[in-house]
């Protein structure tokens, strides 16, 4: 996917399929950019993916509260709707679980702001450019290789505990990514700085997200998002 240029948000996505359960969501428009992490090795985990970047997406685009302060909390009710959503369609065939990490940007007086929330082991991270270092924002919530808090299983969702509003700088850059991508164990572990150092050495937002599943080392579906603020 080429990057695209909506006012001065720049924004690469970048896949690569093994099992097909990964599913991004950028949306240029509402400035809303998504990864979705069908958990585990059913088939039906990509549904419950897509579910949920359809049904958040949704709710988002009806959202007739467009202030800055309260778009963290339109994200929480778009990921509670989103699990519901799964549970009621589960009743009628079988379905998986998936993770959500989402980043919404929002203009307000030439301000951007960036919301953020996550449910599950995805990631984003955020480079200020005031800040020389990449900080991670979200944390892993897993245990080994189970994930322990997802979307579509009433068991398994523990609702959403990570969020946050945080004004940007012109240069700041967000990155989204599935474990895919960043890895679980040692031997396949991509670490903060090999993704910092990749960000500051590619020219576009493109080039960045495609560099990042380049040197990744998992064996699973990757999904990167790259998106800066020019």
């Amino acid at each position: 996917m080429d990057a695209k240029n909506t006012k001065s948000i720049e924004s690469g996505l970048s896949k690569q399929q093994h099992k097909g359960q990964d599913v991004a969501l950028v949306n240029e428009e509402l400035s809303l950019y998504a990864v979705f992490d069908g958990v585990g090795n059913s088939d039906n985990s990509l549904e419950s993916a897509l579910i949920a970047s359809a049904s958040i997406q949704a709710s988002i685009e009806r959202n007739q509260d467009k202030s800055v302060q309260n778009s963290p909390n339109s994200l929480v009710e778009a990921i509670n709707e989103a699990h519901q959503e799964i549970v009621i369609e589960s009743r009628f065939r079988p379905l998986g679980t998936t993770t959500a990490t989402i980043a919404k940007l929002n203009e307000d007086l030439g301000r951007y702001f960036l919301a953020w929330v996550s449910v599950g082991d995805s990631r984003i991270y955020l480079r200020l450019k005031s800040s020389s270092s990449l900080d991670l924002l979200s944390r892993d919530e897993s245990s080994g290789v189970y994930v322990d808090n997802c979307l579509g299983d009433e068991k398994h969702f523990h609702g959403v505990s990570q969020e946050g509003l945080i004004e940007l700088e012109s240069g700041s850059e967000i990155v989204i990514v599935s474990d895919g991508v960043f890895g679980n164990d040692k031997e396949d572990f991509l670490y903060i700085e090999e993704i910092d150092s990749t960000l500051k050495t590619c020219e576009t937002a493109q080039s960045a997200a495609d560099k990042l599943n380049e040197i990744s080392k998992k064996i699973d579906d990757k999904t990167a998002i790259v998106i800066r603020i020019k």
